[in-house]
């Protein structure tokens, strides 16, 4: 009977500038989620429970999107590197809707910027199949910052008019479904 031989790990067929653009992307989708999920609470403790939900939304997207790399990651026998903190920046700002819609689609933007750094360095180095995998990224990042343009725009229109606040609150706060969450 022949013995097998165990076979090594093989070792990651990915460029090693690809793996760490990868990691940092991994720590960008996580302090993506977990500035929604501290934005949640804020709208929440200010009344605005609709858009506590939306922003609530928005964080766990963000971490389905880091899962995704770290399971396209191992699936390339690559190492993911996970956050070891959450760190966010103490924000002294005062509430204001507006802005804090506005420092989402500057946050979505950066991610996008990213995003294209990756896929640059995969045609650098010839990495299609990465690349292809970044696709679903970036069309997501499109679908993103038009969401954010579009209730900065209805934002921007309804200004400090009360039912017009009270609208966008309740259009955010419903599901995929069309139900009250």
């Amino acid at each position: 009977m022949l013995k097998e031989k165990k076979e090594k790990k093989i070792t990651s067929v990915l460029h090693k500038e690809i793996v760490s653009l990868l990691n940092e992307q991994i720590w960008l989708e996580n302090h993506a989620s977990f500035y929604y999920l501290n934005l949640s609470i804020e709208f929440s403790n200010n009344g605005f429970n609709g858009i506590s939900t939306f922003f609530l939304n928005q964080s766990q997207e963000e971490r389905l999107h880091m899962t995704k790399i770290i399971t396209y990651l191992l699936e390339k026998d690559s190492i993911p590197v996970l956050p070891q903190y959450n760190f966010m920046e103490d924000d002294e700002e005062e509430f204001n809707i507006l802005s804090l819609f506005e420092n989402s689609l500057y946050n979505e933007k950066r991610i996008t910027t990213f995003l294209n750094k990756i896929i640059s360095k995969c045609k650098e180095v010839g990495d299609y199949t990465t690349e292809n995998f970044m696709q679903w990224f970036i069309i997501e990042q499109r679908e993103e910052e038009n969401k954010f343009k579009e209730i900065i725009d209805d934002l921007k229109i309804v200004g400090d008019d009360g039912s017009g606040l009270y609208n966008i609150n309740k259009e955010l706060g419903l599901d995929i479904s069309g139900e009250d969450n």
